[in-house]
């Protein structure tokens, strides 16, 4: 009973997730694009997006700021400008 209640304890936790090549901690495990981004630095949450990429930085798929995901141990994201896309400034 002890192991069921840690994993359901971790399923709302903090999680370590890489971020700009940096370890960021989030309080919480479900969190969408910009509620990531604002992990890291200020000036990269406005007119950016957040990007999942894989260990050698290519990209997996962009986290929309309106989509929450869970997120997983040493999972890795990137800001990139947004060119435009979902959520770019008008």
């Amino acid at each position: 009973m002890a192991i069921e209640r840690s994993q359901e304890r971790g399923q709302d936790g903090s999680v370590i997730i890489v971020l700009d090549g940096n370890l960021v901690t989030s309080p919480s495990r479900r969190r969408n694009g910009r509620q990531i981004r604002e992990l890291g630095s200020a000036d990269r949450v406005d007119g950016f997006e957040t990007q999942e990429v894989n260990t050698q930085g290519k990209k997996i798929r962009t986290v929309r700021d309106d989509e929450t995901i869970e997120l997983h141990r040493d999972q890795r994201f990137r800001t990139v400008p947004n060119e435009g896309g979902p959520g770019a400034r008008a």
